[in-house]
């Protein structure tokens, strides 16, 4: 079944939001869904240890690159989808990872910073396309934006120009900065069994939520069509 690999060199960035958002939203549908945590702070299994996981979730911690493999190919038998949250930096097990994946997300917040750090992750991408001799697919993911684009700065508009100008594929739905998203990890469950008393503008986070797991389920479709 789809392997998602999300990666990005730089930290802060909402990677693991986005991981799981992807998550909850496909768990939301009813597929089944195998979160593989390879960052070595265990942020999603931390998350599936509090109350409200949903039962076709699993979140295996996996830190040893020479075993990520056979994790994700054994993932891959019992789950629609797998997704991978892959360490900041650069390694075998980064690598290994994406060679197993159907996508690669790069998120990526509004600054040049993130950008020149994203360029890095682009590249890790593209190598590993180049080594298993087919193209891996693979996006940016713009996080932590204002939720209006009329609210975006100078700065978000200026890396999204260069991003298109460079011909990097972008998820069109960007994650807005939201206290529901933020709520996830300290609340646990997922964004349907929030209430308006736990977070506000929660339906606000909902659709934003849906838009972006239908986008990724579009970019995905289109690649393993092509």
């Amino acid at each position: 079944m789809p392997v998602i690999t999300m990666l990005s060199p730089k930290g802060g960035v909402g990677k693991t939001t986005t991981a799981l958002i992807l998550a909850t939203e496909l768990a939301a549908r009813g597929s089944t869904v195998v979160m593989i945590d390879a960052d070595p702070n265990f942020p999603l299994t931390r998350w599936a240890q509090k109350d409200g996981r949903p039962s076709n979730i699993e979140v295996i911690p996996q830190i040893d690159e020479d075993e990520i493999i056979g994790t994700i190919d054994d993932a891959r038998k019992q789950a629609d989808y797998v997704i991978v949250d892959l360490e900041g930096k650069a390694s075998a097990r980064a690598t290994n990872a994406l060679m197993m994946s159907h996508l690669a997300l790069v998120p990526i917040q509004g600054s040049e910073l993130d950008a020149v750090e994203a360029a890095r992750a682009f590249k890790v991408v593209r190598n590993a396309g180049t080594a298993r001799q087919r193209p891996l697919p693979f996006a940016a993911v713009l996080t932590r934006t204002p939720a209006s684009v009329r609210l975006w700065p100078r700065d978000l508009k200026a890396v999204v120009a260069n991003l298109e100008g460079a011909g990097i594929p972008m998820i069109p739905t960007a994650l807005a900065e939201r206290g529901a998203f933020r709520g996830l990890f300290s609340i646990g469950g997922t964004l349907h069994e929030m209430t308006a008393a736990d977070v506000g503008s929660l339906d606000s986070a909902r659709q934003n939520a849906t838009a972006f797991a239908y986008d990724v389920l579009s970019m995905l479709k289109e690649g393993l069509s092509a």
